[in-house]
């Protein structure tokens, strides 16, 4: 049941994830110009960079860490996070540096969103992931989330606002991270910072925290290479098609998290057939959200930019047309690379998943984006996810061998597909406004799919009650 209660906690913290940004961003799209929004975008882009430097690998290799060495939970917190300590004021040193020096750093927001190291610097989050305990998390982010989009609507008036739009948002996310260091102090103590201690986590901390840059390349460079090699406002509408992408994907990939403590734990046991059991409930959940979210936003894309984003960012509908289809690609490779290689130790294979197709993508991008814009940046970031899945299949072929996962993902298109067919079909009668056509397809999808995947006999309700009991 442990299971499904940090799943539910994540997931309600994901469902706010996608609510609050559909109550906000047709707001702030109507305050700010797709220029302005594209500058925040773009200097956005830039600090994320320096944001990995300070992090390193920590996240996911401390979750690992706690989730098995549960014994040792003080000592090894004290010299994962001194790593992180150590990291992020190096790379705040230089992130100053180039502010100074570099005469595209001198704007304002590039120096409000300067304290976003600070904030990244103190996240902790990674212990109580490996701690599994989901409840601490989705209470912080929940409180701090809602603050904020309180703050949005009461301070935000005018495009003049934008510098303090900013500010708003780096400095809640600080303040949600200092939250976490009170309930902390029973499982780390008092802080002793151990530098020897922490030089046998380097190794593996670098391993995966080369990962995460090659993921940033083909998921944030193409955000900076719009600045440079297309137009500011090509960065606005590509940006903001990434963030309803990314707000669908919250559904997918927020059983990452908390499996990954999960099957941490199981293989520390030696327990391989309730892993194997985690991986196939994985693909299941997985494969019954993305299909018909894939199916169901071809259909309503038009309407919900309309009424989502405003007249300025129209243009939007052709790049989520495109990378909606990302989200079969990363919710496959969240289980392959988060579930299945990092917990296996295989870290040198998770590395190579990710910088070969960041290289790769960087070439693209320069072919791409001069002459297509947001459209050859939305094409790039699908080739380049799909080149990860199919490099990462191949590195996890022996674990995913004895897991049965293609009979229901067959049955799963299919119901998809009849979907799909029978909402394309209704569409030449339901003439609405945007808003209400983006309901009543969601309303009548919906009924249609749960029909579809009930008469195809998915899910065996009585097995999946049986795992979820256990774990």
């Amino acid at each position: 049941m442990k299971v499904l209660k940090n799943y539910a906690y994540n997931l309600s913290y994901q469902l706010l994830i996608i609510i609050l940004p559909i109550i906000t961003t047709p707001y702030v799209t109507r305050v700010f110009s797709s220029d302005e929004l594209g500058t925040y975008s773009y200097f956005n882009s830039i600090v994320t960079y320096f944001l990995l430097l300070a992090t390193l690998g920590v996240a996911n290799y401390g979750t690992k860490e706690i989730s098995g060495n549960r014994n040792t939970i003080r000592k090894n917190f004290w010299g994962i996070y001194t790593l992180q300590l150590g990291a992020t004021l190096f790379s705040s040193c230089i992130y100053v540096l180039f502010c100074q020096f570099l005469p595209v750093m001198k704007n304002p927001v590039a120096y409000i969103l300067g304290l976003s190291l600070i904030s990244k610097g103190l996240d902790i989050s990674w212990l109580f992931q490996g701690l599994e305990d989901f409840k601490r998390i989705t209470v912080r982010n929940i409180t701090v989330r809602l603050v904020g989009v309180i703050s949005i609507f009461s301070f935000i008036k005018s495009s003049e606002n934008l510098y303090l739009y900013v500010f708003l948002i780096t400095i809640f996310e600080l303040l949600g991270q200092l939250s976490m260091w009170l309930p902390a102090r029973e499982f780390i103590g008092k802080p002793h910072f151990d530098w020897l201690y922490a030089k046998q986590h380097l190794k593996p901390v670098i391993l995966l925290f080369l990962p995460q840059v090659a993921i940033s390349l083909y998921v944030t460079l193409d955000s900076t290479m719009l600045g440079s090699l297309a137009s500011i406002r090509d960065v606005g509408i590509y940006d903001q098609s990434l963030k309803l992408v990314k707000i669908l994907l919250t559904l997918v990939t927020s059983l990452g998290s908390v499996m990954l403590p999960r099957v941490s734990n199981l293989l520390s046991s030696g327990d391989h057939k309730a892993v194997n059991k985690m991986h196939e409930m994985s693909f299941l959940i997985y494969n019954l959200v993305i299909f018909p979210i894939m199916a169901g936003m071809l259909i309503v894309n038009d309407d919900f930019v309309t009424f989502f984003l405003g007249q300025d960012f129209q243009e939007a509908r052709y790049a989520i047309a495109i990378m909606i289809f990302r989200m079969f690609f990363i919710g496959w490779t969240n289980i392959m690379g988060i579930q299945i290689l990092i917990p296996h130790n295989k870290n040198k294979e998770f590395m190579i998943s990710t910088t070969v197709p960041a290289i790769t993508s960087v070439g693209l991008n320069l072919l791409f984006l001069p002459k297509l814009g947001y459209m050859g940046a939305a094409i790039v970031s699908v080739l380049t996810e799909a080149f990860v899945w199919a490099i990462q299949l191949f590195f996890t072929r022996k674990y995913i061998k004895d897991v049965p996962i293609f009979g229901s993902m067959m049955k799963i298109i299919l119901a998809s597909a009849i979907m799909y067919g029978l909402l394309l079909v209704s569409k030449t009668v339901i003439h609405f406004s945007p808003t209400i056509n983006v309901l009543a397809f969601a309303v009548i999808g919906g009924i249609i799919y749960l029909f579809a995947i009930l008469s195809l006999k998915v899910v065996d309700v009585k097995e999946l009650k049986q795992i979820i009991r256990k774990n």
